[in-house]
This record gives C-alpha cells, structure tokens and sequence, in this order.
C-alpha cells in the first residue's frame, strides 16, 4: 500500500499497489473440504441434483426454520419457476424500479406484466405508500426485494397483499442470513427466492434457493427445475433446465456453517466505514430497518455532490485511480433500461430511485476483507474529500482536451 500527499487522480501514487475487488467470496478457508468433496461427487458419476443438493435443501430449510426449500440453477430461473408455481395467466406484478434488473427478468419471462413502484429515501427498500397507489385489479402478486441485504418492510407489504388479496414472492437474493424482527429472512409471504452467486454472503458460486412453507409452491419448483417432468418425459408444465449442480451444493453445504460469522464481518465493516466516512460533508448511508438484521451484500454511500465536492460518478473515477474497485447499483434502475421501453418513465414519477440511482456508489465489502484495507479505503476517500476542488477541475480538464482529440 502506498500513499502520497495527493490523489492517485491527481498525479500521486496509487493508495492500493493491487485492485481492492467490490467482493470475494469467502472460500479460502474450506478450500480443502470443498475440493475433497469434489473428487467424492465426480467419482460417484452423480454430478447434479443429487445427494448433496438433497442436504442443502434439509439444512438451509433448518436454517430459515421453513418446511421446505427447493435449489435451483440461479436465483433468476427459481423466481421465474415460484411465479410460474402460482398458476397465474396474466397479471401484473408489483417491484420496486430500485433493483437489479434480473427481477423484471423473472417477470417478463414468467409471461407476466411488471409494474413499478417507487423506493423509500431512507432504506432503499420498496415504498408500502407508492406502492398502494399503484395497485390495481391487474395487481396479482407483490414481489418486494431486500435492497443490499437489509430487509424490506414485511409486515407491512403481507397486511397491504392480504387485505387485497394478492400474493408475496420476496426477491431475497442478497438477503440470506438477514433477519427481520430477529427472525430469518427465508419463512415471510407465499415464498422467498435468494441468490447463491459470488456476491453474496452465502454463496453456493452459482445457484438459487427457493424457501416456502407452501408444498404446492415447492412441487411445482421442483417439477419446474427439470423441464416440467417429474421422470417419466411427460411434461407435466413448460419447464426450464434450472437444476442446481452437485459441485454448487458442495460449495453452500461448506459455507453454511460460517454464515453467521461472515455476515458480522460484514456488519463490522460497515459500521467502520459509517464511522469514518459520517465525518464527510456529503455522504449519507443506507438506513437499516428497525430490529433487523441485514447482510450488507453492498456497502452503498449516497454522494451529495454540492457537499461533498464531486459527484457520485468523479469519485468512482478517483477512486479507481487508487485501485479501489466501486460498483454503481442499481443504476440504470428499471424505469430507465433500454430492454424495458414500455416501463420507461420521465424524471420525478419515481423520485427517491432517480436520486439514489444517480447518486449511490458501493464500496469494497466482504468478510476476508481485511481492517487495514478499510481503512486505506477510507482514508483514500476522505483524501480525495480534501482535494475535491482540485479533482474537479482536472477531470473537467481531461473530458474537454478528449472532447477535442
């Protein structure tokens, strides 16, 4: 690590000599068991949604004290097969414009119809007042998502779908391991669907989990993962080739002890970070909902460029000067992708998304991440805070002389 009076931007050394990634997933240590139980499945000759998928099912079921929980291929094909699971044939379904765009995904190739709502300034979470006023009677199904891990207003999404008679599939894809009121994310609504790619705190490398307390939910998904038969060929649903390797099972089945461990990790670096970086004129943070628990998938920092000096987008560039690797989530938002024309909206029909959209940025944040690296990154961005002024016109600088090349 090499610091210098000033930012890498600005001619001076890079904080960082190697990239510090946005995430890794925390596979170092169970390397060994991992590889040991790769040589068991690949001897045995029964590669997928075998044995091992069988135990993740059990024990992540145990771990989210549901009935049942059914593995996918990823978390997309196992919110596209619950949704299928609910028998509906048209409709639309309720998702806040505040995520990523596999959610839309689901719906559109579930052969539904998405409508958007609006997040809340302060959680980033969808927003239960918008979202009343964007019912209608095509409503059929509420599917809230756990923005970054931290958990949604769930008592208050399940009273507004009961009270209209609409089903609740939460997006819990950054959300394993999160708790609300203290209990696990995993047993709320009809089903609950997480993702098991490198990003999150439980990873099983690739891989969904499906969640449900409903049997009928559970078979469907099951049926749904292997083309929509259940042995015999004779299809009894269009389904997709969605089943969850042996070789991913192996991975979740090893981290899943540690889950735990590496979600306080990741709660202790964000503290951390809200504690050196809350010094800073122009930096506010994702607020946790109240007597919960989240994972803090992503560590986001809303900028206030006027405050602090640079917008959101000058200091991703300065930071990866310094060899900090940041990510942009969620942006473009959904009411903003070119793949979803129909869903476009005009500036303020969904005011706290286009904020947080255009302002957010997340940092580094993963249970190896090490105390020294967070504070190189917080003091590399509390250096570019200082500079701020200086930075702007360099980075004004080089856009016109490009402009004129």
């Amino acid at each position: 690590m090499k610091t210098s009076d000033k930012p890498a931007v600005l001619g001076g050394k890079p904080f960082f000599e190697e990239v510090v990634p946005i995430v890794r997933p925390p596979l170092k240590e169970r390397i060994d068991a991992i590889l040991a139980d790769y040589r068991q499945i690949l001897e045995s000759g029964m590669v997928t949604n075998f044995d091992y998928v069988k135990k993740l099912e059990k024990a992540v079921a145990n771990y989210c004290e549901v009935s049942r929980c059914v593995a996918t291929g990823n978390c997309t094909s196992g919110l596209i097969l619950t949704l299928k699971a609910l028998g509906l044939k048209n409709g639309e379904v309720l998702i806040p414009s505040f995520t990523f765009p596999a959610t839309a995904h689901a719906i559109y190739w579930s052969g539904l119809k998405t409508r958007l709502v609006d997040c809340e300034s302060e959680t980033f979470n969808i927003n239960t007042g918008d979202l009343v006023e964007k019912i209608t009677d095509k409503s059929k199904v509420i599917m809230p998502v756990h923005v970054f891990g931290n958990p949604c207003s769930i008592e208050s999404v399940i009273d507004i779908a009961e009270d209209r008679g609409l089903k609740v599939i939460f997006d819990s894809a950054h959300a394993f391991g999160a708790k609300y009121q203290m209990k696990p994310i995993g047993q709320f609504g009809d089903a609950e669907v997480f993702s098991g790619s490198p990003t999150k705190a439980f990873t099983t490398v690739e891989g969904g989990l499906v969640a449900t307390n409903n049997e009928e939910i559970a078979k469907k998904v099951e049926i749904g993962r292997n083309y929509g038969q259940t042995g015999d060929y004779n299809c009894q649903m269009p389904g997709l080739s969605a089943r969850m390797s042996e070789l991913h099972a192996a991975v979740g089945l090893n981290l899943l002890p540690y889950v735990d461990r590496d979600i306080r990790k990741r709660n202790q670096i964000a503290s951390k970070y809200k504690r050196e970086l809350g010094k800073l004129a122009g930096v506010r943070f994702q607020e946790i909902t109240p007597n919960s628990l989240s994972t803090y998938k992503d560590f986001g920092i809303l900028i206030n460029k006027d405050e602090f000096g640079l917008s959101r987008d000058e200091l991703a560039i300065a930071l990866e000067k310094e060899n900090i690797m940041t990510r942009k989530y969620f942006y473009p938002p959904i009411h903003m992708q070119d793949c979803y024309p129909e869903l476009k909206a005009e500036e303020n029909v969904f005011p706290n998304t286009d904020k947080i959209a255009n302002n957010v940025l997340c940092l580094p944040i993963f249970s190896e991440l090490t105390d020294e690296k967070v504070n190189g990154i917080t003091e590399a961005i509390t250096k570019i805070h200082t500079h701020a002024r200086e930075i702007k016109t360099e980075l004004h600088r080089q856009a016109s002389t490009h402009k004129k090349e």
